[in-house]
């Protein structure tokens, strides 16, 4: 009997318990599409360090002996442990795709995935093993020829495998502003024949959890002859891709906690007016013996089994639905083998929590009624004492109009209804603020960079270990600047740990404005002779300013360095510090140019005549082709907020009108007898939605560009991109939001056509 008698009310109410089911859906469905692709990156991750057995630790040289290897392989820390060399060279054909290769005299750490292909052999001098997304890129196949070029020399193997490095889930060559799959591979090449090259790598796994801990054993097994000591936390191709999937797990925690919250309010307002209304009903129900358990178990079912429903299927598509969506579009920046989605215990226990809250709040909406004793409870509630609201009080209250007093007051009665209507629209406000918002970040974010920052149209790359003279030879030919980029350690302080040292990039400039730099207001700003930049991002984790010392060194080199900080500048996607050539020189440091910025067109035939020493040139087109592909992601991710931005004032605001409007059948059914026209009558509950979602949109707009800026601080250390939203930003939002609110009002213009006297009669049984 109670079981149908829920069907019946859940059929008659179907508006508010449908935007249950839409919330708890939407709730769960968030949650569980942004967890189910990091749970299966996180378990193919681990699959893969386990298939290749990543190293836990990285030292860097000039060059390690045998000798040390088998001192670092005597610690007791350490399981396993190789040498290998590691150079940037160019692919010779393929648009001179730039090419990290890593020679190996053995293959027991951090050994190549083999996908395609024979697997990686060191007694093979003739193989070649490269990236299996460049490959494809590429349409490279196994036998292929492959041909490279390092520091003028030509180096042409056969490929015999396609492979995926588990250092390298996100890989970026140095010329692009984000992933371009076909300008940069790894290659994995058998020591055979270039055993000449010193061994610059020495790698090796531990079980131990803090591994720069072991910095001290480290450095007395190798007698303190090396330059840098890292872990995984210091190497881009693995942490850019670890950020990433922390940032996921926040949102994933975060923005299903405003569906619910919103949830929770529709149930309470919602089971509120349901219950008060059956007051008599619960009253006859124990009269007639019913135990209050068992009543109180019928109507916390109505929004368990509503919130169940909607749970279960959001779970489903939330996994299978947007999970796979947001895996698919990742799955084109970072390279996992076997990326999906999949589920763990977690998302059970998502469910639960959510099915449990919304059947919490109908507990409390329900409690009150059953405490009332059932002789009580068969008379109907006696009417609140009248009394002026707050509004009344205002010293313009007589002059408004009777439906702006009318709205007021039912506002005043309606407290939390209001309060969930101007929660809602505000919710959705700030979504679709950072939808156009994050449109105008990037673009902005072009132009800071392409305007200000790279004052150039073409680009030309020299091989590694290019000469000066063989640079300035090229520089002959056109107007220019010639760059030095470089990894660098730093410090604040001498003697620093590993703990207290970054990994960073160092940008060697002469200074001519081709390579600019922005101050922290994004002006154009010159750097001072005998003091380095830092970008701002990296100033604040190091607690530096603007006159404080900083210590730093080469990468491969052992010897330390102190400068002046003597600007802090701001770079959306390159972290690190500028200093002068003049200084640079100053320490006795060779300047050895890595490319050349000019303002001229450039002929690749034309330069590489003159030095075969370049590797590359590129465009506009070539600058401006990572930025457009980082775009298309941010334009889909942009749509999914305008999506949900919509939804939720569609949602809350029907429900706002549709409990308004229950509650006001007698007044409206009056007001028609009375002469009210159907239009004037929804122009009533226009309004109030009107004013709850204006009330919305001023308090949520300025939490938009928050919201926006957190994700993209969340996003790591490499990018510092400023959050802006232009005014028409800030109006199509609030059109938006505001049409919806008026549309919604539509959805009840049959109801209150059908209104009439036998309607007041209803109200008064």
């Amino acid at each position: 009997m109670l079981f149908r008698k829920m069907l019946r009310e859940l059929l008659k109410n179907i508006g508010q318990f449908l935007s249950i089911l839409i919330l708890s859906f939407l709730a769960i469905s968030l949650f569980a599409g942004l967890k189910a692709s990091n749970i299966s990156a996180y378990n193919k991750l681990n699959d893969l360090f386990e298939k290749t057995n990543n190293a836990d630790g990285w030292i860097y040289s000039e060059g390690f002996s045998d000798e040390q290897l088998e001192s670092v392989k005597k610690l007791p820390n350490v399981k396993d442990a190789q040498l290998r060399t590691h150079v940037t060279a160019n692919a010779k054909e393929n648009d001179q795709a730039q090419l990290e290769v890593y020679i190996l005299p053995e293959n027991t750490v951090s050994k190549p995935l083999v996908t395609e292909g024979a697997e990686f052999d060191t007694e093979d001098a003739d193989g070649v093993w490269i990236s299996e997304s460049f490959a494809k890129a590429w349409e490279i196949k196994p036998g292929d020829r492959f041909a490279m070029i390092y520091r003028g020399f030509e180096v042409e193997k056969t490929v015999r495998g396609l492979a995926v490095s588990p250092e390298y889930q996100y890989l970026k060559a140095d010329k692009d502003l984000d992933v371009v799959i076909k300008n940069i591979s790894v290659v994995y090449l058998s020591s055979k024949g270039l055993d000449s090259l010193p061994k610059t790598e020495l790698i090796f796994t531990t079980d131990r959890e803090d591994v720069k801990g072991m910095e001290q054993e480290i450095s007395e097994a190798l007698s303190g002859d090396f330059a840098v000591f890292c872990d995984r936390d210091d190497l881009p191709g693995m942490k850019v891709m670890a950020d990433e999937l922390a940032q996921h797990d926040q949102f994933a925690v975060t923005f299903p906690v405003v569906f619910i919250a919103i949830a929770l309010l529709v149930i309470m307002t919602s089971m509120n007016r349901m219950i008060e209304k059956q007051r008599v009903q619960i009253g006859t129900m124990r009269a007639l013996g019913m135990k209050r358990r068992k009543i109180i178990v019928h109507y916390l079912s109505y929004s368990f089994f509503v919130s169940l429903l909607g749970s279960v299927a959001g779970l489903y598509v939330g996994t299978y639905g947007i999970g796979e969506f947001i895996a698919r579009i990742f799955r084109e920046w970072y390279f996992i083998p076997g990326w999906t989605v999949e589920m763990d215990a977690s998302f059970f226990v998502v469910l639960v929590l959510i099915v449990f809250c919304c059947t919490g709040a109908t507990y409390l909406s329900c409690r009150k009624v059953m405490d009332v004793k059932p002789a009580e409870s068969l008379r109907p509630a006696a009417p609140k004492s009248g009394k002026n609201t707050l509004f009344e009080k205002l010293p313009f209250w007589n002059k408004l109009g009777f439906s702006s007093q009318y709205n007021l007051r039912d506002i005043s009665r309606g407290k939390l209804r209001a309060f969930m209507g101007v929660f809602g629209t505000a919710a959705g406000m700030m979504l679709m603020v950072a939808a156009f918002a994050s449109y105008v970040t990037i673009k902005d974010t072009s132009s800071w960079t392409f305007d200000k920052l790279q004052r150039y149209k073409a680009e030309v790359d020299f091989s590694g270990g290019t000469s000066l003279s063989e640079a300035e030879k090229v520089r002959g030919l056109f107007e220019g600047e010639l760059v030095q980029a470089q990894a660098v350690e730093i410090a604040v302080k001498k003697d620093a740990t590993a703990g207290e040292k970054r990994s960073t990039t160092m940008i060697v400039t002469e200074g001519k404005g081709n390579f600019a730099l922005t101050d922290v207001h994004r002006d154009p700003v010159a750097l001072a002779p005998g003091t380095i930049a830092i970008t701002q991002k990296l100033a604040k984790a190091l607690s530096v300013k603007e006159g404080d010392v900083l210590y730093w060194h080469i990468y491969d080199k052992n010897t330390w360095y102190e400068s002046k900080i003597g600007l802090i500048n701001r770079n959306p996607n390159l972290q690190g510090i500028t200093m002068l050539r003049a200084d640079y020189e100053a320490y006795g440091l060779e300047f050895e140019p890595g490319m050349l910025y000019t303002d001229e067109s450039v002929d690749y035939d034309e330069v590489s005549r003159v030095s075969d020493s370049v590797l590359a040139v590129h465009d506009d087109t070539d600058l401006r082709e990572s930025f457009d592909i980082m775009m298309s992601m941010i334009n889909a991710m942009i749509g999914v907020f305008i999506a949900f931005a919509l939804i939720l004032p569609v949602v809350v605001l029907y429900n706002c009108g549709n409990l308004s409007f229950n509650e006001r059948v007698k007044e409206f059914a009056t007001l028609k007898v009375l002469g009210f026209t159907t239009g004037r009558i929804r122009k009533l509950l226009s309004l109030q939605n009107l004013w709850l979602s204006v009330l919305g949109v001023l308090l949520g707009a300025p939490f938009g560009t928050v919201l926006l800026q957190y994700m993209f601080d969340s996003n790591g250390d490499s990018m510092d991109y400023q959050v802006g939203a232009g005014v028409v930003s800030y109006a199509l939002s609030a059109v938006a939001v505001l049409v919806t609110s008026v549309l919604v009002s539509y959805m009840f213009n049959k109801r209150i056509k059908r209104l009439d006297m036998v309607e007041i009669l209803k109200g008064m049984e």
